[in-house]
């Protein structure tokens, strides 16, 4: 848990000691205190002499979305390689992407989408595990050796973000209405919140993990069973303090007000002149509320709440075997809220933040929607989405800073079976940059004939991961660093990095 110790003294008006640990937060193992993350902050990095002042926002597609559907149409591909719902002009010449996409396609000169993207493995859990470890040898079913990506960037960054109080990793997992017990994603989302990780580093390393409010949603959430026996180290800020009569604290409002009730009784304490350096800086991050005030939403414009609107979109409940049930109201699709959420956690100091979409298996079995039925279902609020965030990005002028990459676990085949589902397929996986001062208006690498193979020499899982490590870090100068671990200076160099965005 994350703790912070207030000042010495006698008992307060509620009965608590001020000697006592005031729980903050499930945000990692054991007795971990955000003192003792200041100074793994402190020494994971020295002097931050290789960190780039940018941030990135990770929005991974979880269930394998289609190439086809999304940023390489084929619009010449044989037979049924090629996308269902056809393709529009770009606004880069000779570029088109799916008619499914049609504010990013306007939208296209900001982008850098990959065509040659190719992954490993051909089912959920081990795709996801692989791609956001770097680790080939990752297995469906069984926890990850290595750290995600997110986790090795908190441990060459440092946990927490000294200037703001921002923990430097964080995970927007999708809330929908009426989503009790976990229900409403299926088994995917699992595993990308399982890949993200921090594996042998340790819990300070971990993302904490963090929902968006929607209005009306229902918020009985229960804790998550992990199938793989990965535990899920970080439910953002469960047991708030030391008396919580429901363990598990779902409901932002109740989150937001129990930062509040934190920092009065941070207020109440005599003096934090007896404490060390770390503990007293942890002390005046949680007065200053800049994590609180991230966190609500509630603080933006009304204008650009309704910009990234997406709740509107119609979406059906998963249930527990991973089955949509079609009749019943729409559970709604925060992805709009969650890149909100993204967006300002980057502006208060947060580098790392992971934001997941969930539900793009499209199979056509039973109660599992077909290609046309899923993209019609959530196709539109990606499309939204993500062109509010960039407009909104570029508008605060953020786009320098703050790095959008998209993708999945893999995409899906060639051929459309006779229900018109599509179904896993490693050759070839979406992958797009937007931002973070790289080179952008131009595709990189293309996919074959069918689309289902790249042309030329494929943009592999060690490439993504050195790109987005260079990206973030000045690599040369972190070679010098001998207290970085062997296994991540090798992360940052195995691969090769995409040049065209540099």
């Amino acid at each position: 848990m994350l703790n912070i110790l207030t000042s010495a003294g006698a008992h307060g008006c509620d009965g608590l000691r001020r000697r006592d640990f005031l729980r903050v937060g499930a945000l990692g193992g054991g007795a971990l205190t955000l003192a003792d993350r200041l100074r793994v902050a402190a020494q994971a990095s020295p002097g931050g002499s290789y960190l780039r002042d940018r941030a990135i926002v990770l929005l991974f597609l979880s269930g394998g979305p289609s190439q086809y559907e999304t940023f390489d149409p084929k619009p010449d591909g044989p037979g049924t390689s090629t996308s269902l719902a056809g393709h529009l002009a770009t606004s880069l010449a000779g570029v088109r992407f799916a008619t499914y996409l049609p504010k990013l396609a306007e939208r296209a000169h900001r982008l850098s989408v990959v065509r040659s993207f190719q992954v490993q493995h051909a089912e959920h859990s081990g795709a996801a595990k692989q791609l956001l470890t770097a680790d080939l040898d990752a297995q469906d079913g069984k926890p990850i050796n290595e750290p995600g990506i997110g986790s090795a960037y908190a441990r060459l960054a440092g946990p927490v973000n000294p200037q703001t109080g921002m923990l430097r990793h964080a995970l927007i997992s999708p809330t929908t209405k009426h989503a009790e017990g976990g229900v409403g994603f299926a088994g995917s989302y699992e595993a990308v919140v399982q890949g993200l990780q921090p594996a042998w580093l340790g819990a300070s390393y971990a993302p904490f993990e963090t929902q968006v409010e929607i209005p009306g949603a229902s918020t009985n959430k229960k804790a998550r069973n992990n199938p793989d026996g990965d535990v899920t180290l970080n439910p953002f800020l469960d047991d708030l303090e030391q008396r919580v009569a429901d363990r598990r604290l779902d409901e932002r409002l109740d989150l937001l007000r129990q930062f509040d009730n934190l920092r009065r009784r941070l207020d109440l304490a005599d003096s934090s002149a007896s404490l060390d350096p770390y503990h007293r800086q942890a002390v005046e991050m949680l007065r200053s509320g800049s994590m609180r005030q991230a966190l609500d939403l509630q603080r933006e414009d009304p204008r650009t709440l309704a910009a990234y609107d997406t709740e509107r979109f119609r979406n059906y409940r998963c249930d527990v075997n991973s089955q949509f049930e079609r009749n019943g109201p729409s559970i709604g699709i925060s992805l709009g809220r969650q890149l909100l959420l993204a967006r300002r956690l980057c502006e208060a100091g947060c580098g790392f933040v992971s934001v997941i979409h969930g539900n793009w298996d499209f199979h056509a079995r039973k109660n599992i929607p077909n290609m046309p039925e899923g993209m019609s279902v959530l196709a539109p609020p990606l499309d939204h989405g993500v062109a509010a965030f960039l407009d909104d990005v570029e508008q605060r002028g953020l786009s320098e800073k703050i790095l959008l990459v998209i993708t999945g676990e893999f995409g899906r085949t060639p051929s459309l079976d006779a229900k018109l589902g599509r179904h896993h397929w490693p050759n070839i996986c979406p992958l797009v940059f937007a931002g973070g001062g790289l080179r952008h208006g131009q595709v990189i690498g293309q996919s074959d004939r069918r689309g289902g193979e790249p042309a030329g020499e494929p943009t592999t899982i060690a490439d993504f991961h050195a790109t987005i490590l260079h990206t973030m870090f000045d690599v040369g100068r972190m070679r010098l660093d001998g207290s970085v671990p062997a296994k991540l200076q090798q992360r940052a160099q195995q691969g090769r990095l995409i040049p065209e965005l540099f």
